[in-house]
């Protein structure tokens, strides 16, 4: 029997006749469009009125590579768009909504809460921004005024080495309020003391602004000050460090240091006795940390006063020797 083989031409027009004759491609399926996925953070979730947080929709993709559209519903009857926006939120509690749409129509919605506090009578609210770890930071802290004022109003001899430094840190009039600032950075950590002082360090490095005092004159500010202020020298930004490590019962040292090696001290920083465990996880973009062997137990260098960026635990621009600690007082 002879067999007969269908001609291309033939089997067009039998797969046209039924109807499944592909077109243009080769492929019998058309690819289906699939919806993108809406995604957020907000930095920061809560805090005090009138609340400044920025959207940011970075995470929101597309898995068929999309361009995607941004459109915000703010819960306070306003709408934005783009990838990142920012707005200023009244007192409440408001839903924030993304919704994203693809090139073809299709899209998808999350929501989160923004709250925005009422801020109570007798504080002022101080937002602190930094970075921990290449991560961007925001802090709105609650600061009692009275105490601040209390603070402010104290004498002092505006000269060079006429200062009690220890006396700034043992203060017991602030101490719960430290206690409050310091527990908010060890929630952040996670209940982890070596991230606690290493975040604590960034905070003060990136949140306080760095200022110097009037040639000639000192005037060392408690911590209180520090914070109001937002901006101290070297002693000031030592002071609230180890001020706020101190009320975590975390060890440190305030040190009077000898920075240019000439026997007279010039600079104040911080000592913080190391694990072995935290002395192996330090690293600095410039070398090895520097670890001082002081006092009987091994010593991070933490330096608190920087004009700009954030310089590790450990990390020492001054190559400090255990002989350039002219002063120090341990709490």
């Amino acid at each position: 029997m002879k067999t007969h083989h269908l001609t291309r031409r033939e089997i067009a027009m039998t797969a046209m006749a039924l109807g499944v004759l592909p077109v243009l491609s080769g492929c019998l399926f058309m690819e289906r469009n699939r919806a993108p996925v809406a995604d957020f953070q907000v930095m920061p979730r809560e805090g005090y009125a009138p609340l400044l947080v920025e959207l940011d929709a970075s995470a929101s993709y597309d898995a068929d590579g999309d361009v995607l559209r941004y459109e915000w519903t703010l819960g306070d009857e306003a709408t934005l768009e783009g990838r990142t926006v920012t707005h200023q939120f009244s007192m409440g509690t408001h839903t924030v909504a993304l919704r994203v749409f693809d090139e073809k129509g299709l899209s998808d919605r999350m929501t989160l809460d923004v709250i925005a506090r009422e801020v109570p009578d007798g504080y002022v609210v101080r937002r602190y921004t930094w970075t921990y770890k290449a991560s961007a930071q925001v802090w709105d802290a609650l600061l009692p005024y009275d105490l601040y004022q209390t603070y402010r109003g104290r004498l002092r001899t505006p000269y060079v080495d006429n200062y009690d430094y220890p006396a700034f840190v043992l203060d017991p009039l602030d101490d719960p309020t430290l206690e409050e600032y310091a527990t908010v950075l060890w929630n952040q950590s996670g209940g982890d003391a070596d991230q606690f002082i290493e975040r604590t360090l960034a905070f003060v490095q990136g949140g306080i602004a760095y200022a110097e005092d009037p040639p000639a004159l000192e005037w060392p500010l408690y911590p209180i000050e520090t914070m109001y202020d937002a901006r101290g020298d070297c002693e000031d930004t030592t002071i609230l460090f180890v001020s706020l490590l101190r009320a975590r019962g975390v060890a440190s040292k305030m040190a009077y240091v000898d920075t240019d090696h000439d026997r007279t001290p010039d600079h104040v920083l911080a000592l913080v006795p190391v694990s072995t465990h935290l002395a192996g996880s330090l690293s600095c973009s410039g070398g090895e940390p520097n670890l001082i062997w002081f006092e009987g137990a091994l010593h991070a260098i933490a330096e608190t006063a920087l004009v700009s960026g954030e310089l590790g635990l450990g990390c020492d621009p001054w190559g400090l020797k255990p002989e350039d600690i002219i002063e120090w007082w341990a709490f």
